[in-house]
């Protein structure tokens, strides 16, 4: 959108909206800028963890090989687990 480009754009369209909407109307439009910013920000968290999930899970995998070999070298060496 052009206005986004430009402040003075933006101030004088959110001013125009302003004075001709009635008050209905901009609080459904408001809810509307709210929701559509909380779905981005839940989208983002998403991926975060999604990505966090990942990595721990990898590191998971890795922390169960090193018991295994542990584990191993200790019986060779004659200690029980």
């Amino acid at each position: 959108m052009i206005t986004k480009e430009n402040p003075s754009l933006n101030s004088a369209a959110e001013s125009i909206y302003k004075s001709n909407a009635d008050e209905y109307v901009i609080e459904a439009c408001l809810r509307r800028e709210e929701q559509l910013a909380h779905e981005k920000y839940q989208r983002e968290q998403i991926a975060n963890l999604t990505a966090e999930n990942a990595n721990l899970t990898t590191e998971n995998a890795n922390l169960s090989d090193e018991i295994t070999r542990l584990r191993k070298l200790l019986e060779e060496n004659g200690i029980k687990v």
